[in-house]
């Protein structure tokens, strides 16, 4: 089968860093099965519309924020740039990753007439409604910085971006026959939209280290590991640090370890990031709160084996990728009960949850696991039995080789 992606990251051969490090790892399964001829046309780090070959896939790149018009689109020659490359692959089937890009106004309007199949990633519009992370008004306004006035983009901005693409995301849901949906949350706003649509639930595949790493054994360190994609409010960076001056009142020498490409220098140093560095030598946690960067799969391992426990403290997830790989390692984790995390865990017995923005539960819930040994192993033992067979690599692949050949069967 010839199948085309539309998607926001490119396929590289390079170590797997940041968001969307599950099309990686499909991708090389996918090209293993040699049940796939592979062509991606995604964003890119090209001045234009770049042909840019990669192993055996034939890939386009796509300038990283090309402007949009009004109709959600880019220009009318980078539409017609992408038409005629997707033309010239002349694909069975095209998946689109995700409803946060134009990408898949292109075949709901009916500009690539190929059977389709669209990949629910995360929903913007949904995102809108939490952005803020439970900030008030005044810590919003603390969270505008010198970076924020010199490029006139504030968190408020952002919210509004977010808010006006949900009503694209509708049309491209609507517009779609094909979706694949990780977790009954997801399924539930398809639903809504979208109620004809042929749903196939799917899982995410994960990174090569995290299959067959040792597992996590309890340590008499307590140390907490935390990972977010972005630094926005609604990833919830702030409960966890506040969750942690509580706790160090009960457990003096709780650190946190925050995963990801947060600090920048100068006035790079986004608003709300800059906000943190100010609370938490307000908070006396000046020499508890450890910046880690972004970290490789490899690094991210290591963290998770060397950790008390994982605190994930967002607001809004569609799937929550951090809380499977913690899952499948067996670090116990404490995280928010939001949109698809659900899914994935079931409290007291893969992992402990705790409402959105509650920072003394949160506390709570990590004492829990930072003083009860048993309670840990037990976690760790029942999240990671379930984390290895769900996600298994090869179950994974067949699934996605299998919806293919379905939707391509019902296309003749």
């Amino acid at each position: 089968m010839k199948i085309l992606w539309l998607c926001n990251c490119p396929f590289t051969e390079s170590a797997d860093v940041g968001t969307g490090t599950w099309l990686g790892a499909m991708a090389r399964g996918l090209l293993n099965s040699g049940a796939v001829e592979l062509g991606i046309i995604a964003f890119g780090p090209v001045k234009q519309f770049t042909r840019r070959d990669q192993r055996q896939v034939k890939q386009w790149l796509v300038p990283s924020g090309s402007p949009l018009v009004r109709n959600g689109l880019p220009s009318a020659t980078m539409v017609k740039s992408i038409i005629e490359a997707v033309k010239e692959f002349s694909p069975d089937l095209i998946h689109t990753w995700g409803t946060e890009s134009f990408w898949g106004l292109l075949s709901s309007r009916g500009l690539l007439p190929y059977p389709s199949l669209l990949e629910i990633q995360g929903l913007k519009g949904q995102y809108a409604k939490v952005f803020y992370g439970g900030l008030t008004l005044l810590e919003q306004l603390r969270c505008i910085g010198i970076k924020e006035l010199l490029k006139r983009q504030t968190m408020h901005s952002y919210q509004r971006d977010f808010a006006r693409w949900g009503i694209f995301e509708a049309e491209i849901i609507r517009g779609h026959q094909f979706i694949d949906v990780q977790s009954s949350w997801v399924a539930a706003h398809v639903t809504a939209l979208n109620p004809a649509a042929h749903q196939f639930p799917v899982d995410l595949i994960l990174r090569q280290s995290f299959y067959g790493a040792k597992p996590w054994q309890p340590t008499a360190r307590p140390n907490l590991f935390c990972s977010a994609s972005g630094p926005v409010p609604y990833k919830g960076l702030h409960v966890a640090v506040r969750a942690l001056a509580r706790l160090r009142k009960r457990i003096p020498g709780a650190r946190l370890r925050i995963a990801g490409s947060h600090q920048r220098v100068g006035i790079r140093q986004e608003g709300y990031i800059r906000w943190l560095n100010r609370m938490i030598p307000q908070l006396g946690l000046t020499d508890a709160v450890e910046w880690l960067g972004p970290l490789n799969a490899e690094q991210i391992v290591t963290e998770l084996q060397t950790a008390a426990a994982m605190v994930i403290p967002t607001f809004i997830e569609t799937y929550c990728v951090a809380f499977v790989e913690a899952m499948a390692i067996g670090t116990p984790v404490v995280v928010s009960y939001v949109g698809g995390v659900p899914s994935l865990g079931k409290d007291e017995e893969t992992c402990l949850f705790f409402p959105a923005g509650d920072e003394a539960m949160c506390a709570y819930q990590l004492e829990r696991v930072l003083t009860d040994e048993s309670l840990a192993i037990s976690l760790s033992r029942e999240s990671r039995k379930i984390a290895l067979v769900r996600n298994d690599h090869s179950r994974i692949v067949q699934r996605q080789l299998d919806i293919y050949r379905e939707i391509s069967e019902r296309h003749g």
